[in-house]
């Protein structure tokens, strides 16, 4: 009995090949998609520009412009006189980064006025926090070591010298002079100032601003799924026969079936607004919120979901039965959110992926929320996406017509 049944079941796996198959195709092509996404190597890119400003002649500027470069990174300095000049270049994307530092070598470390850093909202976060850090280490590096000398301390790997100054700084004034220097430490050694394309200072970007519009695509992709039931049940009930005894075209069925959906993902879009604007900050999360006029998100989201409806209804229109759909349009979805930067953000990911997640109709549409988000850009601003999402939209849904039309003509019975 036990043999019979085993042998039932391998009949059964043979007639649902494309079933079998995606439990080997898909979590290989996973696995080299997202192995290629985290692969970076972590090494702080050198072709990002970067920008010192201070005034002329000053010496600790000088001598962290020679650090900076130590570490190979793109750095050039200017006066600060010219600050605004370089904002300007800095919001055209000419620059990735501006620091002013208004301290010099003779400045006490209770009068240090923090960095001044200006930068692009949508800039690499990966990159930023690799220079936070390296600027960090030695803009700290230089001060302590300034401060440390006038006081007759260096440091130097050298244990006569320490221990002859320990010697004779033991006392109330050293531990005054060490308590200033832990007074330093706990400074913000910078402050961040974000200016978008128009040249407006806007709010440090967060995890929500990626998070709720990547989801919510990937969420309006899925539409797939109840639009490939309703076409496999049109087939299973021979519906679809039905519909060419009376002469429907496949333009009206089409356009009858993709209305209802189309309103749907707007409810989705207005769904996870609402719930980024009001739930997430009663979960110690950032709020949500649309930078902008809500014409270019509405208009953003119209040209998603045509996209979206695209690639579910040529899926449907391939797939056999409800299952093949799943399997197909569901892995392309997948794929294509792997690839577009919904899973893994597009910066963390090496040059070479970042270059692949170009091609996803999910990427084109995170870029265009995440231009509207951070950069406040204007609709003509995010044109190519929109001009690359609805060709794709228009591009499936006439292979989708095609391919529907053929079957009412043949009377398809599955």
């Amino acid at each position: 009995m036990l043999i019979v049944s085993i042998l039932k079941e391998l009949r059964l796996l043979s007639r649902d090949l494309h079933g079998v198959a995606v439990l080997f195709i898909m979590p290989i092509l996973f696995v080299l998609i997202m192995s290629a996404a985290l692969s970076n190597n972590n090494e702080l890119s050198q072709d990002l520009p970067i920008v010192l400003l201070s005034d002329s002649n000053n010496l600790l500027n000088d001598e962290l412009l020679q650090k900076l470069k130590l570490e190979q990174l793109n750095v050039q300095q200017a006066d600060i006189h010219q600050l605004s000049e370089y904002q300007s270049e800095l919001q055209a994307g000419k620059f990735e980064l501006l620091i002013a530092n208004f301290n010099e070598k003779s400045t006490a470390l209770s009068d240090e006025k923090p960095l001044a850093l200006w930068l692009n909202p949508s800039v690499e976060r990966g990159w930023l926090l690799g220079v936070k850090g390296v600027l960090q280490k030695y803009y700290t590096q230089l001060r302590l070591a300034q401060y440390l000398s006038d006081n007759h301390i260096t440091l130097k790997n050298n244990k006569q010298k320490q221990i002859k100054a320990i010697e004779k700084k033991v006392n109330q004034e050293l531990d005054k002079k060490f308590e200033q220097i832990k007074v330093y430490l706990d400074k913000n050694l910078w402050e961040e100032s974000y200016l978008n394309r128009q040249g407006k200072e806007v709010e440090k970007p967060n995890s929500v601003q990626h998070s709720v519009p990547a989801w919510l695509i990937f969420g309006m992709f899925f539409i797939m799924i109840p639009l490939s039931n309703v076409m496999a049940m049109e087939r299973q009930t021979n519906t679809i026969t039905r519909l060419r005894m009376a002469r429907a075209s496949a333009f009206k069925l089409i356009l009858a079936k993709l209305i209802p959906y189309f309103l749907i993902n707007q409810c989705q879009f207005i769904g996870m607004v609402v719930l980024g604007y009001w739930v997430l900050p009663h979960l110690s999360m950032p709020a949500f919120e649309l930078n902008g006029s809500w014409f270019i998100y509405a208009v953003l989201s119209s040209c998603v979901s045509l996209a979206a409806l695209g690639y579910g209804l040529l899926m449907s229109v391939i797939a056999r039965t409800t299952e093949h759909a799943v399997v197909l349009g569901g892995g392309g979805i997948i794929i294509m959110a792997a690839v577009g930067g919904i899973m893994v953000p597009t910066y963390v990911m090496p040059e070479m992926m970042q270059t692949v997640a170009q091609f996803s109709p999910m990427g084109w549409a995170l870029t265009g929320f995440q231009n509207l988000l951070l950069n406040q850009y204007h609709l003509i601003q995010i044109s190519s996406q929109l001009i690359k999402l609805g060709f794709f939209g228009v591009i499936t849904l006439i292979l989708s017509a095609i391919i529907y039309q053929q079957q009412l003509k043949k009377q398809v019975r599955f």
